[in-house]
């Protein structure tokens, strides 16, 4: 049967793309990408990409800025070569020839009191003529012309104006083709599309293999180890993960210490379906013994010794609490609340009746009740006397158990009201309780603190006060002895 244990562990063990364990159900085939470690190489890879397409536009428009510049030069080189000239001129064929190598179309330049091409057009300029001021261009502007001339139509020209730095004139106007600045561009965006993706997998590559062994490898190991538990989680062990960072082996500790909790718990469990089946099964028959022997205390009662008709009674009441203890035992198996009989109980007096049943057998403890006045309580007085005799009951055999005891055994109860509750503190000179069963003291099972006790009267007594609306909880621990108080909510 698939528990809610396994079944988060199986989601885990998807999310994480591990394999299934040998013995589990096969499920469907896993894609290296639908793990952690084909993801981890996707997102770094995509992250590298897409932290270059936000510097796309500024690396392009520093491209775009380059390549202007690099116009102008060769166009100052070309304007110096017409100034070397025999009065200043060159023929159509030179000037083609200058025009082609610096890849422009025609070269203009500007002084303080003269204007005029040096170059002229080698070609018919009929399109629209887009200025470029390159003296004060910033990177907005570049950004902008990038976009500009990849979606520009066909047959533009581009009047690039730069301050040369070759020659004395002032500024030098060069007419370019707004295509080849285009082309230019597209090539400029292939070369760093291919360079992008190369480096995108290779620091993808290096950042998957650095954490893969710091996290994926160990978290797979551990992974593993969580899966064997869930399909045995009463006996398999989580592997300790070798290596790994702090955080890994904190997880690794954590979840070893849980795998132990939890195999206990199934432990417990396991024994506490065993017990309400054992109980069930002698419940009837203990029930029949009792009947029989209920019959014989009826019957003691007709004597006419005063002793016995002194005896018989207590005796009644003792098989009666009895069966009522069976079927309260077969109750909490079946994790049934007890329902309490509310009314109006003397506390006084039914503490000392369930203290002279509790030390039966303890001759040696001395008892006694310390109560300014009756003190009323609404309280099941059945419960009452059941946590009480529970209470007087361990705190005599741990006195009676105590070796090397020098003082005489005593145990008293305080009885008093404070404020709209009654108290009811049971004071005991003994060993007191050990350290290591103070915290799981009322748990079921947890632990018992006298020699052979099953753990499991405490646990009754306090679900037996939360039902009458009050509480038991250990006041005080010493080596000197134990104090345990009991409110129930007193008669106004």
């Amino acid at each position: 049967m698939e528990t809610p244990w396994g079944r988060q562990l199986s989601e885990a063990n998807d999310l994480h793309g591990v394999d299934a364990p040998a013995d589990a159900p096969a499920g469907p085939k896993k894609r290296f990408f639908s793990g952690l470690r084909g993801r981890l190489l996707l997102l770094t890879t995509g992250f590298v990409l897409f932290a270059i397409l936000l510097a796309y536009p500024v690396l392009a428009a520093g491209f775009r800025t380059t390549w202007l510049l690099q116009r102008g030069q060769a166009a100052e080189i070309a304007a110096l070569a017409v100034e070397a000239a025999p009065d200043g001129r060159v023929s159509e064929e030179l000037s083609r020839q200058l025009l082609e190598r610096a890849q422009v179309v025609s070269v203009a330049v500007q002084a303080k009191d003269f204007r005029g091409e040096i170059l002229p057009p080698s070609i018919d300029i009929g399109g629209d003529l887009i200025p470029i001021d390159m003296r004060h261009q910033s990177l907005l502007d570049g950004i902008a012309g990038v976009f500009e001339h990849m979606l520009a139509p066909r047959g533009r020209f581009l009047r690039v104006i730069v301050e040369p730095a070759l020659t004395q004139d002032e500024t030098m106007e060069v007419i370019v083709p707004e295509a080849a600045l285009k082309q230019a561009l597209i090539a400029f965006s292939r070369t760093l599309l291919v360079f992008s993706v190369l480096v995108a997998a290779l620091v993808g590559g290096l950042v998957y293999f650095a954490i893969y062994g710091l996290v994926v490898r160990p978290m797979d190991r551990l992974t593993d180890g969580i899966v064997r538990f869930a399909s045995a989680p009463e006996g398999a062990d989580i592997d300790p993960a070798p290596g790994g960072s702090d955080e890994i082996r904190r997880a690794n500790s954590a979840l070893r210490s849980m795998q132990m909790t939890v195999s206990a718990a199934f432990r417990q469990r396991k024994r506490l379906a065993e017990l309400g089946e054992a109980v069930a099964k002698i419940n009837h028959d203990l029930r029949n013994s009792l009947a029989a022997a209920q019959i014989v205390s009826e019957g003691l009662a007709q004597s006419e010794d005063p002793r016995v008709k002194r005896a018989a009674p207590r005796l009644e009441r003792a098989i009666q609490r009895a069966v009522n203890l069976a079927e309260a035992t077969l109750s909490h198996a079946r994790a049934e609340p007890s329902l309490p009989n509310l009314s109006q109980v003397n506390l006084v007096a039914t503490i000392d009746e369930a203290a002279n049943e509790g030390l039966a057998g303890c001759t040696d403890v001395a008892w006694s009740v310390e109560a300014p006045a009756p003190v009323l309580a609404v309280a099941d007085a059945e419960h009452v006397h059941r946590i009480v005799a529970n209470l007087v009951r361990n705190a005599g055999r741990a006195i009676h158990d105590q070796k090397d005891r020098t003082q005489k055994g005593t145990i008293a109860a305080r009885v008093f009201r404070d404020g709209a509750n009654a108290v009811i503190e049971i004071v005991d000179n003994g060993p007191g309780i050990p350290a290591n069963l103070v915290t799981r003291l009322f748990q079921p099972f947890a632990g018992s603190a006298s020699r052979g006790g099953a753990g499991l009267g405490l646990a009754i007594a306090r679900e037996l006060a939360r039902g009458m609306k009050g509480e038991l909880e250990l006041a005080s621990n010493g080596a000197c002895g134990a104090v345990f108080r009991l409110r129930v909510p007193a008669v106004a």
